[in-house]
């Protein structure tokens, strides 16, 4: 198994989330759950997961896309 604990870089190498964004949204006490281990921010994989699953998804529409 790798890692449980990552950075917020290795989140947004992961993720494809920007760094900035991510800060943005912990300051606002938005996006994926966080904790500070030993001084430092750290995503939990497993959480990270667990958030995304739980966010809207957007397109999925079938069809030519033209409206009915």
């Amino acid at each position: 198994m790798g890692k449980r604990y990552v950075s917020e870089r290795q989140l947004s190498e992961y993720s494809g989330i920007g760094v900035r964004t991510l800060q943005g949204w912990r300051m606002r006490n938005q996006g994926p759950p966080w904790r500070k281990l030993c001084g430092a921010v750290r995503y939990d994989l497993v959480a990270f997961e667990s958030w995304v699953a739980g966010q809207p998804g957007g397109g999925g529409r079938s069809g030519s896309g033209k409206a009915a």
